[in-house]
């Protein structure tokens, strides 16, 4: 069942020949707020960054120098890494994704995408968190054609990690995710749309949005 469904997405007719890239951090963008999208892909306004993000950034790169030299999974002795890479950059040319993946490990039969969060663990995952690890892990199977069976995404500030299996309403989210952000590109209108007051002020857009 898992190979038919990849060689359908593959074949998900999202885009035009000439279309551009997108890139994955979009789909986490997306699902934090879709005027996102309008005000980075239609307007070309650059994000703000907080100083949070910008010590996020930091952490990303450290977590990079860091994960060179680990052999383990954050101390997973379950999981035996056989190889690894970090800061991967990967791209879809069928899903006109691309992005750059903070780890990727294979194990002796399985390829495991990780993303690194510089926050603590939350009680329930972001949907933009899980979504964009799950589109990774879509670039992953057509790059390294395989099937990739779980993700994981790990939280810095208390140092966790969170295991979830790959399921198919998953790879499919991501698709549909994927032509509302082409919507709000092609269409050049603003989404509506009514997040919690603290979520936006937390944005690096709010001082663009307030005024639309």
């Amino acid at each position: 069942m898992e190979k038919n469904s990849q060689r359908r997405f593959q074949a998900y007719p999202l885009f035009e020949d000439d279309e551009e890239y997108i890139a994955i951090s979009d789909i986490k963008q997306y699902h934090f707020c879709p005027r996102i999208i309008y005000f980075s892909k239609v307007l070309g306004v650059e994000e703000r960054l907080t100083e949070s993000e910008e010590k996020g950034k930091e952490a990303h790169n450290d977590f990079h120098k860091k994960e060179k030299r680990r052999s383990s999974l954050f101390g997973l002795k379950s999981i035996k890494i056989i190889q690894k890479w970090t800061a991967l950059y990967i791209k879809s040319e069928k899903l006109r994704l691309h992005g750059i993946l903070d780890m990727l490990i294979k194990t002796d039969n399985e390829f495991i995408p990780v993303e690194f969060k510089y926050t603590k663990a939350p009680n329930r995952p972001q949907k933009g968190h899980i979504y964009q690890i799950v589109a990774y892990s879509l670039l992953v199977e057509e790059s390294f054609h395989t099937i990739v069976k779980r993700v994981a995404i790990y939280y810095s500030k208390d140092d966790k990690i969170l295991i979830i299996p790959l399921t198919e309403e998953m790879r499919s989210h991501v698709l549909w995710t994927l032509k509302q952000i082409l919507k709000i590109i092609h269409e050049e209108k603003l989404p509506e749309t009514f997040p919690p007051e603290r979520k936006c002020k937390s944005c690096g857009y709010f001082w663009i949005c307030k005024r639309a």
